[in-house]
């Protein structure tokens, strides 16, 4: 019989505030991050703006020594993991580090520090590139840092497929625990994409939004006005744990990954199907894996990237996958609030949606004003509210049509598993 699987941690690097508390306050209130760049001179750009983790200090989490071999991306995963493991209140020791692993995942990676020695190479050769950097500038370099952190022999594996990879991460490890190879799992996932070489990328394929003179409400997930992403940076990580594990050092428990769906559409490099059926796809297994009916769910956390075409997309595929209570849905999205997190967002997204159900709270999706007809359903414009939810649902899509949707259910003793 399948293991339940159990949220005992969450540790959240997120713009506009460090810790699961400062996250949530804004995601609750509908507070953007969104604000001026100024990680780099944006001068060529026709984006201005960026959800910065100004707040981060990586001096607060890690050593000299610590800092000296990872760059922000790693640092951001790593302090994530240390939030996680201390709210979880989570002491691995002796063979229980053999049968807990790490679960990471980013779309940009330590792309950042790799173009910042390109530079060098470009201004001045090979003398002034830093060795190291061939370890620091890997993808890899988060999950197999937060495993040698936490001393954690079981795997350490980073999933990289654009904005769904934290997604992947959360269903690896959930699968690992459910079968008994492991019983403890890190997972979520982090980035640092703010750099002027992937912000020009992003932006000659019309991605980001252009509203520079009012950052804050640049962001409008399912809105008429909304014109493209805003970027932001940080991590997610949570603690996933066998359920009778848990109960028995008496860890505190979030919620229980119930579901997960993924699927694929075949159909584009870049663009969603535009009926949305693959996403609708990934909703219903979810769904079914869960042992839900659609009406059964209280609260849905969409993909919302408040991009013209894939909100649209997106709400097709809602009603695909739950019908007539589609209508009935609350649905936001809280990249209005956070930016979009990339790689990152999955994890990100899934901590909202166990801190709502914690809470008994449904965030809203900010700047949400002017209702555009394709966009028809109870998106929570731009307050919260109370709300007892049993069940919830985190979407995420990605280039090359990657959809992938997680369930979570409110915690109870007599849920059927092993």
């Amino acid at each position: 019989m399948k293991r339940r699987v159990v949220i005992t941690g969450v540790g959240v690097v997120a713009p506009g505030g460090v810790g699961k508390e400062k996250f949530w306050s804004r995601v609750k209130e509908g507070r953007p991050a969104a604000g001026p760049l100024t990680r780099f001179e944006s001068d060529g750009l026709p984006v201005k703006i960026a959800a910065e983790a100004a707040d981060f200090d990586p001096r607060e989490f890690l050593s000299q020594r610590w800092m000296s071999r990872t760059e922000r991306y790693t640092q951001f995963a790593l302090a994530a993991s240390i939030l996680a493991a201390g709210d979880a209140g989570l002491v691995l020791e002796g063979a229980a580090t053999r049968r807990a692993g790490v679960f990471e995942g980013t779309s940009a990676g330590s792309l950042s520090a790799i173009f910042d020695q390109h530079r060098k190479f470009l201004a001045n050769g090979s003398r002034p590139v830093d060795p190291t950097d061939l370890v620091r500038g890997m993808s890899g370099n988060a999950s197999g840092s937060i495993a040698l952190f936490f001393h954690l022999n079981g795997p350490a594996v980073t999933f990289s497929q654009g904005c769904v990879s934290s997604s992947y991460a959360i269903h690896y490890g959930f699968r690992k625990i459910q079968t008994g190879e492991l019983e403890v799992a890190f997972v979520g996932g982090a980035e640092a994409p703010i750099s002027k070489e992937l912000f020009a990328l992003l932006s000659s394929v019309r991605l980001l939004s252009t509203q520079n003179d009012d950052p804050p409400s640049a962001c409008k997930p399912f809105d008429a006005r909304r014109d493209g992403i805003v970027v932001g940076e940080g991590g997610a990580i949570l603690i996933l744990e066998e359920l009778n594990r848990a109960l028995k050092r008496g860890a505190p428990i979030y919620a229980e990954v119930a579901g997960v769906g993924e699927t694929t559409d075949a159909y584009h490099p870049t663009a969603p199907e535009p009926e949305g059926e693959m996403i609708a796809e990934a909703m219903r297994r979810a769904l079914a894996e869960a042992g839900l009916e659609a009406e059964e769910v209280d609260y849905l956390n969409a993909h919302g990237s408040a991009t013209r075409l894939n909100d649209v997309v997106e709400t097709k595929a809602i009603k695909k996958a739950f019908g007539a209570s589609a209508q009935k849905l609350p649905v936001s999205s809280t990249k209005a609030t956070t930016g979009h997190l990339l790689g990152a967002c999955g994890a990100l997204e899934l901590a909202a949606c166990a801190l709502a159900m914690k809470e008994g709270w449904l965030p809203p999706t900010a700047n949400f004003e002017v209702a555009d007809p394709s966009c028809d359903l109870d998106y929570i414009p731009r307050r919260g509210r109370a709300a007892r939810i049993r069940a919830a649902m985190s979407n995420t899509f990605s280039f090359g049509g990657r959809n992938a949707s997680v369930v979570i259910k409110a915690f109870t003793h007599n849920q059927k598993g092993g």
